[in-house]
């Protein structure tokens, strides 16, 4: 059977197991036959970038997973694996991909049930009882035993409840490449939440986005350079099999961590007896990009949002 585990940069089995799955770095796939750890591979999250709270689920089932070990999980997503065949394991404590693999192997691994989810069954979307919302994997700090969490104290925004620098915005939204097919959505889960003016969002949509009110709704065209970069064919790279994790397929994502320590993805589009080529573009990288969205809620940031530039 193959299992995921969600995974800090750059993922296998001597990854650490990150705390929250939903905006985890990259999801270790293994492969399990006869309690013998099989082929491993790594598949990058895509996280609520595009999509709600079911986004991950919809991407490892696709993948054909058939269980998943998580440190917490929210109501929301734990029925949604549960809607689509997916079982959901806990990690148990474990710290590397290999320890939980292990404790799954040995049924340590507990399933959970409803009544585990963070928040007593009313987990937001991200698999904990609140939101981080930020967009680029920056999870850092959590007890990976601990999964609830007090509300979040706000003050009232005084004057105009409008999207502006310092403000939590949660919105939804529908993604289509320009003249093309729809490419995301968050129709059926939770809006998507950011901390406005910290490049949460494609830097595009954000300046597109000041000044709306809630129950607003604006259709925004954002040009590749504004989104997700242009794509620089330079930036496809042939590197030896050895220095990448097993048995790497094509389409399969891999993370770098860079000398400046940000953590970068490269896709795999071809694979040959001693090397392979990996993509660093962002897969929407050239393409121009049409954001139908509809402010839901705003709200004022704490001064610790603010800090870690995300909200909590």
């Amino acid at each position: 059977m193959l299992i995921a585990i969600p995974s800090e940069a750059p993922g296998g089995l001597d990854a650490a197991v990150a705390a929250h799955f939903g905006h985890c770095q990259a999801f270790t796939l293994v492969e399990i036959n006869k309690d013998q750890i099989g082929d491993v591979t790594v598949l990058a999250n895509g996280g609520h970038e595009h999509g709600g709270c079911m986004a991950p689920v919809h991407l490892l089932k696709e993948q054909n997973v058939e269980a998943l070990l998580a440190g917490g999980m929210g109501a929301r997503p734990l029925s949604g694996f549960a809607q689509v065949g997916i079982h959901v394991h806990s990690t148990a404590g474990a710290e590397t991909v290999r320890d939980a693999v292990q404790l799954f192997v040995d049924g340590k691994a507990p399933a959970f049930d409803q009544n585990q989810t963070c928040g007593g069954g009313g987990g937001g979307c991200g698999g904990h009882g609140h939101d981080h919302g930020h967009e680029h994997g920056h999870e850092q700090g959590h007890d990976h035993g601990h999964h609830h969490h007090a509300p979040v104290e706000r003050e009232p925004i005084e004057g105009k409840i409008d999207v502006r620098e310092g403000r939590i915005i949660a919105f939804h939204y529908k993604l289509t490449e320009k003249g093309g097919a729809e490419l995301d959505s968050s129709e059926g889960a939770e809006p998507l939440r950011y901390l406005h003016g910290h490049g949460n969002i494609v830097p595009g949509l954000e300046k597109a986005m000041v000044g709306l009110e809630v129950g607003d709704n604006k259709i925004v065209e954002v040009v590749a350079s504004e989104a997700y970069g242009e794509r620089d064919d330079s930036q496809v790279m042939e590197v030896p099999l050895a220095e990448l994790p097993p048995n790497p397929v094509v389409g399969a994502v891999l993370h770098a961590r860079q000398p400046d320590g940000k953590v970068v993805g490269l896709t795999v589009v071809e694979v040959g007896d001693t090397t392979a080529r990996l993509d660093l573009n962002h897969p929407l990288a050239g393409k121009d990009l049409v954001f139908d969205v509809t402010i839901a809620k705003i709200e004022k940031a704490t001064e610790e949002e603010i800090v870690h530039g995300h909200p909590h």
